[in-house]
């Protein structure tokens, strides 16, 4: 009897010990192995694709504009700010967006036609130390000139708004362009751009349409 007792005494201490090194197991890896594997996981999330080609940055530039046109047309800024980083969407809501804008959409600028025309880069894209993508040009309309400062946050492999720039400028006819055609865009030298640290509606050019 006394064998027999001392035998289950001993089975329940065994247990014990295996159910407390099996605990320190857990809380070892819990503090240590699963926080080494999800590091890389979120270093990759929160640094941008470098395999972007011209195609996508045009798409990107593109779409943007787009949601701007018909946030512009509509008075319904919600898809815009939808495409937007979380930081971007909370110092923008559709009221301030819309007062933001009122520039392009009182003068009525149309923003379409870029849809068929390819973005010219006025400035190498960007890559700042807070892993934004910054993209600076414009497109080739007539008689405005699209002009745009656009500024990205990767965010799960998403590219998100964080910054808006776009205005409307009427092309100065030069003497090289009687003579000779519309020099290249690509060759022209952009004007100062300051940093983008809000959403911009730009400068107020001559009241033309297209």
């Amino acid at each position: 009897m006394k064998s027999t007792v001392f035998r289950v005494a001993l089975l329940r201490a065994a247990l014990c010990s295996v159910a407390i090194f099996s605990a320190s197991e857990v809380l070892a890896e819990g503090k240590g192995a699963p926080l080494a594997k999800r590091a890389p996981e979120a270093a990759a999330k929160s640094q941008p694709s470098a395999t972007m080609d011209g195609v996508q940055i045009a798409m990107l530039i593109k779409s943007t504009v787009i949601a701007l046109q018909h946030a512009n047309q509509t008075g319904n800024y919600s898809v815009l700010r939808d495409l937007g980083t979380p930081l971007f969407r909370e110092r923008f809501d559709q009221v301030k967006l819309s007062a933001i804008f009122s520039g392009l959409r009182g003068r009525g600028v149309n923003l379409s036609p870029i849809l068929v025309l390819s973005p010219t880069l006025t400035k190498q894209p960007e890559l700042t130390d807070q892993r934004q993508l910054r993209l600076v040009g414009n497109f080739p309309t007539q008689p405005l000139q699209i002009k745009y400062e656009l500024v990205y946050q990767q965010i799960d492999g998403v590219w998100r708004v964080d910054g808006v720039s776009v205005e409307a400028v009427a092309v100065q006819t030069t003497e090289a362009g009687r003579a000779g055609g519309t020099p290249s865009l690509a060759a022209q030298t952009p004007a100062p751009v300051k940093p983008v640290a809000s959403v911009k509606s730009g400068k107020k050019p001559v009241q033309r349409q297209y």
